[in-house]
């Protein structure tokens, strides 16, 4: 599933990075730091890419606070990284039903 991630280029790889490298400990930290890079890269985003990026920011906190206590394990960060190609998933179907 972090392949899911990878595929989405550039901010794959940065959302990777900033999960796999955050100093967060609970789920609301580490949610904003990725909400915080999608923000950041959005402004330069293609216009295909924006939708689905907007509905991923949108699910990001919900998704981590319902599954993880704490999110400062290695484990649990792989866990999160995986767990992101689902919330692609249905950014992606919700996105190409706003169309």
């Amino acid at each position: 599933m972090t392949i899911q991630l990878l595929s989405l280029g550039v901010i794959g790889v940065r959302l990777l990075d900033c999960i796999l490298n955050s100093k967060a400990i609970y789920p609301d930290e580490l949610a904003d730091q990725i909400v915080n890079e999608i923000n950041h890269y959005l402004v330069s985003a293609p216009m295909r890419e924006k939708p689905l990026l907007f509905h991923l920011a949108c699910e990001v906190h919900e998704a981590l606070s319902d599954r993880f206590g704490r999110v400062d394990s290695l484990q649990v960060k792989r866990d999160i990284s995986n767990m992101m190609g689902l919330l692609i998933y249905r950014a992606r179907v919700t996105a190409n039903q706003g169309r």
